[in-house]
């Protein structure tokens, strides 16, 4: 407010380059970002594309990206595919810790495409919107294809983040490749095995699975069965792919309530408002099909 000002005010300049790399600004969108985000923020891509809801490469910190990186060994995500045990060892600086990492980035190599396309840092994407391409594509061959009147097919992309979602796709090109060269799964389980049951989508667009047609909210912890899904997002992944839609509070939209250890005042909610609630052991017999994919 005006009658705020004390006169020490000074005009706020808008950066003339790159304050992360000194290098050109992409000015073209309301949000301007580095012309080279690859090479501005690499240590920190790597870093985001091992994490847990990613790649999930557990142990591999920034002490040894930054290693790798500055040693030229590793310039994207693929690159992190090609390590070998004797790479790993010099930067992790242990015979132990490098043969743990060897496991993980081999695990990774299994993860489904939304893990993986996730992990690629597309700007205007995250792991809820990387779910929702990967199963709506199936493929990365079929993601690859698609201009930008076909990604607005997909859920909640509009035309300008189609755009930009199929440009940046097109630029890791290279990095696909080499992706697939590596050996890396590039396809979503779900869609890649369409059918009745299987969370993919019939004729008319419609979601199957034993979760069709229901969002789902879950609260406390979840253990026995569903131990593995520590995380929400996790969570939501699953219900996803067993054809549901999930939710983080109880609404007039919410049709089902799941309820783990500690579970809180949305248990009394979903009663009075005559929501259906279930178990972690019952949660977990209904959806049984998908616990292991």
């Amino acid at each position: 407010m005006v009658e705020l000002r004390t006169g020490a005010e000074r005009p706020i300049e808008p950066p003339a380059v790159c304050p992360g790399c000194a290098g050109e600004i992409d000015r073209s969108q309301e949000r301007w970002r580095c012309a080279q985000p690859a090479d501005c923020g690499r240590i920190a891509a790597i870093l985001y594309a091992a994490g847990r809801d990613q790649l999930d490469i557990d142990g591999l910190g920034e002490r040894y990206v930054r290693a790798l990186v500055e040693a030229g060994q590793v310039r994207d995500v693929a690159d992190l595919f090609t390590l070998d045990h004797a790479r790993l060892a010099q930067a992790a600086g242990s015979e132990k810790r490098a043969a743990k990492l060897v496991e993980r980035i081999e695990a990774a190599k299994a993860l489904p495409l939304s893990r993986v396309f996730c992990a690629l840092g597309i700007l205007g994407t995250g792991r809820g919107m990387s779910r929702r391409i990967a199963r709506h594509f199936g493929t990365m061959e079929a993601v690859r294809a698609a201009d930008a009147a076909a990604m607005t097919a997909v859920e909640l992309v509009g035309a300008t983040k189609a755009a930009g979602i199929v440009a940046q796709v097109a630029e890791l090109g290279p990095v696909i490749d080499k992706l697939a060269a590596a050996g890396v799964n590039l396809t979503e389980p779900s869609a890649a095995t369409a059918g009745p049951g299987d969370g993919s989508q019939n004729g008319d667009g419609e979601r199957e699975g034993p979760l069709a047609g229901q969002t789902v909210v879950v609260t406390g912890r979840m253990a026995g069965a569903l131990a593995a899904y520590d995380t929400r997002d996790k969570v939501r992944e699953l219900i996803e792919r067993a054809g549901g839609k999930s939710a983080s509070g109880i609404s007039g939209r919410t049709t089902l309530l799941v309820a783990g250890e500690k579970a809180g005042g949305k248990v009394a909610k979903a009663e009075e408002a005559g929501i259906e609630i279930l178990g972690e052991e019952a949660f977990a017999e209904r959806i049984a099909a998908f616990l292991t994919r």
